[in-house]
C-alpha cells in the first residue's frame, strides 16, 4: 500500500469539492491495477489517500504531477521547486508565507522575506509588504511556486522566494498590460457557467486553472477586471475575487 497526501486543498464548499475530487482521481486512475483504498480531508483542508494493488507506485507518481505531494519537512532540501498557497496574507511586516502543506508533527510554513519580494517584484523599491501584496494580488490561496532558499529543521523554519518561472510570469503578465482577476474558492466549470450565464464570456481571452480551486481569467483590451466582478459573482457567492492589475503594479513602482 502506498500513502500518499497531495498538495492539493479544498477549504471552501468543501462536502462538492471533495466528491469532485474523488471522482477525478478514480477516473484518473481507472486504466491501472490498483484500488483507492481510502480518501480523506484532513483538518487543514488537504486530501490523503492509500492506493493499493500492483499499479499502485505508477498511480502514485502520476497523481503527484496531476496534484503535487505534501512532503515533510525532513524531506526538504534547499534548491528544491514546489508549489504552494498564499496564507497569513498581510499579517506580518517583514515578508510573505506560502503553506506547503506541512502540517505534522507540527506546521511549517515557508516564508518569502521582504528583501525577496522587493528585489523579484519591484526591482528594489522599498516598498512595505502591504503595497506589495495589495499591487500583486497576493491574497491568501493563491497558488504560486517558490524555490527553497534556506531550511532549519531545528528551528522549523523555511526560508524561499518566487521560482523564476513564478517571476517570469508575473513579468509576462505586467508586460501584457491586460486586467487578470483571481476566482478562488471554486472549480473552473462553475467560473465557465458564471461567464456564460452572464453573457461575459466574449468579455474575456482565457480562463486558467490555476489549482483544484483557484482560477485566473484574462479580460480582454477594453474589459475591467473590476467591472466583472459583481456581474460574474451573482453566481458564484462562495467565490473570492481578486484584481492583477498591470496599471496598478507599473504605478505603485513608478510611484517609489
Amino acid at each position: 500500500m502506498k500513502k500518499l497526501r497531495l498538495l492539493t486543498k479544498i477549504y471552501s464548499s468543501k462536502t462538492d469539492s471533495f466528491t469532485r475530487l474523488k471522482n477525478t482521481i478514480n477516473e484518473s486512475i481507472s486504466n491501472l491495477n490498483v484500488n483507492l483504498k481510502s480518501i480523506s480531508l484532513n483538518d487543514f483542508g488537504y486530501v490523503n489517500l492509500i492506493l493499493d494493488g500492483e499499479d499502485e507506485v505508477v498511480a502514485f507518481n502520476y497523481l503527484v504531477t496531476l496534484f503535487g505531494e505534501s512532503k515533510n519537512l525532513n524531506d526538504l532540501k534547499e534548491g528544491d521547486i514546489i508549489k504552494g498557497y498564499i496564507c497569513t496574507s498581510g499579517k506580518v511586516g517583514f515578508g510573505l508565507f506560502v503553506d506547503i502543506g506541512i502540517k505534522e508533527p507540527y506546521a511549517v510554513d515557508a516564508l518569502i522575506p521582504l528583501y525577496a519580494l522587493r528585489k523579484q517584484l519591484v526591482n528594489g523599491a522599498k516598498l512595505p509588504v502591504r503595497k506589495i501584496i495589495d499591487a500583486f494580488a497576493l491574497v491568501d490561496n493563491v497558488p504560486i511556486e517558490i524555490i527553497l532558499t534556506e531550511i532549519s529543521v531545528g528551528t522549523k523554519k523555511v526560508k524561499a522566494q518566487f521560482s523564476d518561472e513564478q517571476k517570469a510570469l508575473f513579468e509576462k503578465w505586467i508586460e501584457e498590460g491586460l486586467d487578470k482577476l483571481y476566482i478562488l474558492g471554486v472549480s473552473q466549470e462553475e467560473v465557465e457557467h458564471s461567464l456564460e450565464q452572464t453573457k461575459h464570456n466574449h468579455d474575456i481571452i482565457e480562463i486558467e486553472s490555476l489549482g483544484w480551486m483557484e482560477n485566473i481569467i484574462t479580460c480582454k483590451f477594453n474589459t475591467t477586471a473590476k467591472g466583472l466582478i459583481p456581474e460574474i459573482g451573482r453566481n458564484l457567492s462562495k467565490a473570492k475575487f481578486e484584481i492583477f492589475s498591470p496599471s496598478k503594479i507599473k504605478m505603485t513602482v513608478r510611484n517609489e
